[in-house]
């Protein structure tokens, strides 16, 4: 019989049985592993713990900012409405007028397409030449850019320009014009 090939088993192997001290090595290596796992999956829970609250904190985080951005929006907005704009604006504020022909209006506070219909009017109707008064489409241009209003496509002015240039022409040159019905006067 040879007894080389079993030389290096262990005593009982041969037969299915394992010896004890292997037994313990699996034992330990398979609580170690289980071991292993359960700090693992602790470890894992934790990290998925963490990054819901990040997920939580940044979506706190992002409606905050919203609701910040849009109140900042709302309290310009009403700044921009109540806030005086006379930067642009050449008409007398100080309640002295400059001519016999120059009105001053006190107004509590003045808005910019206000301000750039004053400083039109002011520039164009001011000294004008009763045998050529200012076109109305160079004055809705002039208003047009000094708002940043587009032209329409067939490069007239915008339909705004144009009604804020109506509404500075004179009362009597649209009577002289034709160009609009005078409504009846109660």
């Amino acid at each position: 019989m040879d007894h080389s090939s079993n030389e290096r088993q262990l005593p009982g192997a041969g037969e299915g049985v394992t010896p004890p001290g292997a037994l313990y090595a699996w034992q330990r290596r398979a609580q170690q592993a289980e071991d292993d796992v359960r700090r693992l999956t602790e470890r894992l829970r934790e990290k998925e713990r963490q990054v819901a609250d990040m997920g939580k904190v940044l979506i706190r985080t992002a409606a905050l900012h919203h609701a910040i951005e849009e109140r900042q929006e709302q309290e310009l907005e009403s700044l921009r409405a109540t806030a005086p704009t006379w930067k642009s604006c050449r008409c007398a504020s100080d309640g002295q007028s400059e001519g016999p022909d120059r009105v001053t209006v006190h107004l509590p506070y003045v808005t910019e397409i206000l301000s750039v219909m004053f400083d039109a009017m002011d520039t164009f109707w001011s000294g004008y030449d009763e045998n050529n008064p200012p076109k109305s489409s160079a004055v809705a241009h002039a208003i047009d850019e000094r708002l940043n209003l587009k032209a329409q496509p067939n490069g007239e002015a915008s339909r705004s320009g144009q009604t804020y240039a109506s509404a500075i022409r004179p009362d009597w040159i649209k009577e002289t014009d034709n160009r609009h019905h005078a409504r009846p006067r109660p």
